[in-house]
């Protein structure tokens, strides 16, 4: 049974005070005085049980009263209950048990719970035991105590959630749970190898043992890794998804699409060991509602199964184009009929506009778009180059095109940010230049995986060299000159192209990879302007629970929307690390202070907070009082 300790008992003297309502009661008692009168047999006999329950009622009355006293006073020297907070050096062995999805096969979290408890019950008798779970962040779900059943109990219900691994969160949170005790810390995990890629920030301290316990492998695994609609005006739409096969051994995978939870289409796919293949549905697709997109896989890691989409388009961006003349050569056509196919062709609403007329507009009209294509500066007068520089300022962004129509000599007071661009223009020669991305797991590049569209197949004759000093260089010609650079700014977006974008100098515009390349690159800029439909975990809206699936946002009202949220598969892979890198990538700290133990004993009073019930107590014993003293009156 925990003791009972007070922070501040000198305020128990405070509970003398029940002297004074014990003196009343006694000083106020009625004595029955005797008087002889000869015709007693002429009165009525007073009920000897009347007496009996007003003497009662005055004892419960002062009963009430002095616990309003006693829990008065107690209350005020707040108490704690002391056989929760531990010496400060008592040590402690504290289970993390991994929680993240990967964990989420049958076999994989039975066994993770069989040794947490395992460690559990074999943790010293002279240590305390607390238990922690995890996955991108880490939780402390049984503190430190001697309660070992507890531990037991806590670990038995858990279950793996739907975020990644970040090993990181357990070890800053073992430091801060041990808090200058020594120990052991025992992590039990899959040991997935993602769960490394931000290093600790804090380290565990030397006089902490860390052990771990590692989990059975899982040796096969598919993953819907992706999953979207597409079609263009016109043309039925589709569902496309990529599979992939985790695994070491080639498999055939089901892969079925559901919209608004019934079954529209199934098919089977062969995936390599490996590798990802994809898949496209001919089922008629709606123009609104939600499909789910599923892999049967058995044996595998079920967290990463499913896929949803949104089917209905979004809110369009607002994107200008600005040229040089209108109806001139390109004149802006290719990267309005490219934007025009986005989402079915709501994706974007685009403005083509000449030089001149766009210096018309007013800086209304400007801040009102979200991204401007400059494919020509030549047009453009004083007040068209103000307005750029105004839109780029408040935020903005600009995806500039250093084609034939730019005029060098302003582009450094029309574009801020555009400087070390050479005027004169790289003639390629006899052999065109092609593209070579950087990233490729940068959004702009993420259709660009399969190689029926790849961008290295584009040829280009010329481009002008931009400076690459502080700058980010996503793709390069084949030559190694900057070809997309993304230029830092304070405010807004700048993205330059080092060539041209209207079938001048290259035939980029007439190639299969050139409207997903201009799509893809106005939605990376126009990130963060429009409420995003689609989410990955562990990022989602407010009020919505991180878990897959669709929510409905402002449920009820005008303007409620749905979004798709989605898990992260860079979860999905079954690279692991051995028990020894995971120890060595344990940055280890010198011994940590001792934990002051009134400081132990604030904290515990603090979190259990039995004033609070001594208050609530002490006004039901007043309320009862004064309820009784009515009657008895």
């Amino acid at each position: 049974m925990f003791g009972l300790s007070f922070l501040s008992p000198l305020y128990l003297l405070g509970a003398l005070a029940i002297a004074l309502p014990i003196a009343l009661h006694l000083f106020n008692r009625r004595t029955e005085t005797v008087v002889d009168f000869p015709a007693v047999r002429l009165l009525e006999r007073s009920p000897v049980e009347q007496q009996r329950r007003r003497r009662l009622r005055e004892i419960l009355l002062l009963a009430l009263r002095v616990s309003a006293l006693v829990l008065l006073a107690g209350s005020f020297a707040r108490p704690y209950l002391s056989g929760r907070v531990l010496a400060a050096d008592t040590p402690l062995t504290l289970v993390a048990l991994d929680t993240s999805f990967s964990m989420g096969h049958p076999d994989t979290i039975a066994e993770a719970r069989a040794l947490a408890t395992q460690a559990i019950r074999e943790a010293p008798s002279t240590h305390a035991v607390a238990v922690a779970t995890f996955d991108l962040d880490a939780r402390v779900v049984v503190p430190p105590s001697t309660d070992r059943s507890a531990a037991v109990a806590a670990v038995a219900v858990t279950q793996a959630g739907a975020l990644g691994t970040r090993f990181g969160s357990v070890v800053a949170r073992a430091a801060e749970t041990f808090g200058g005790r020594g120990g052991q810390l025992v992590v039990v995990s899959d040991l997935q190898e993602a769960g490394w890629t931000e290093q600790a920030r804090a380290g565990l301290p030397e006089d902490i043992e860390l052990r771990v316990a590692s989990t059975g492998a899982v040796s096969r695994n598919v993953a819907v890794v992706q999953a979207e609609r597409r079609g263009s005006p016109g043309e039925p739409a589709r569902i496309e998804a990529t599979v992939q096969n985790f695994g070491l051994e080639q498999r055939d995978v089901t892969v079925i699409l559901e919209i608004d939870g019934r079954e529209a289409n199934r098919v089977v796919v062969t995936a390599p060991p490996n590798a990802a293949v994809p898949v496209s549905f001919a089922a008629a697709i709606p123009a609104s509602g939600a499909a789910r997109v599923s892999a049967v896989d058995e044996g595998g890691v079920p967290g990463d199964d499913q896929r949803f989409v949104l089917l209905d388009a979004g809110d369009a961006a607002r994107a200008t184009v600005i040229v040089a003349e209108p109806g001139e050569r390109g004149g802006g056509l290719y990267v309005d009929r490219a934007l025009g196919v986005a989402d079915r062709g709501q994706g974007f609403s685009v403005t083509v506009a000449d030089g001149r007329a766009f210096s018309a507009w007013t800086p209304e009209q400007v801040q009102r778009e979200q991204v401007l294509v400059v494919l020509a500066t030549r047009t453009l007068d004083r007040q068209g180059r103000a307005l750029i520089r105004q839109f780029m300022n408040a935020g903005g962004a600009v995806w500039l095109s250093l084609g034939p129509d730019i005029d060098m000599a302003t582009l450094g007071e029309t574009i801020d940010g555009a400087s070390g661009v050479v005027p004169d223009p790289v003639n390629a020669g006899a052999l065109p230049a092609t593209l070579v991305l950087g990233d490729v797991r940068h959004p702009i590049f993420r259709p660009f995986a399969r190689p029926a569209e790849a961008l290295g197949d584009v040829s280009f004759r010329r481009y002008r060299r931009v400076d690459e000093t502080g700058r980010t260089v996503l793709a390069r010609f084949s030559g190694g000159a900057p070809a997309l650079v993304e230029v830092p700014r304070p405010t807004g977006r700048l993205l330059i192209f080092a060539s041209d974008l209207d079938n001048q100098w290259n035939r980029f515009p007439l190639s299969p990879a050139f409207v997903p390349f201009v799509v893809e690159t106005a939605r990376y800029l126009t990130e963060g302007t429009r409420e995003p439909r689609a989410w990955t975990l562990p990022s989602v809206p407010p009020g919505v629970p991180a878990a897959p699936g669709v929510a409905t946002l402002d449920e009820g009202t005008p303007g409620a929307r749905r979004v798709a949220v989605n898990v992260d598969p860079a979860e999905s892979s079954l690279r692991r690390v051995t028990a020894d890198d995971f120890t060595r990538s344990v940055p280890r700290t010198p011994p940590a202070a001792k934990a002051d133990p009134v400081d132990e004993a604030r904290r515990a009073e603090s979190e259990q907070r039995l004033w609070q019930l001594g208050l609530v107590a002490m006004f039901v014993a007043l309320a009862g009082e004064g309820l009784i003293g009515r009657r008895a009156g």
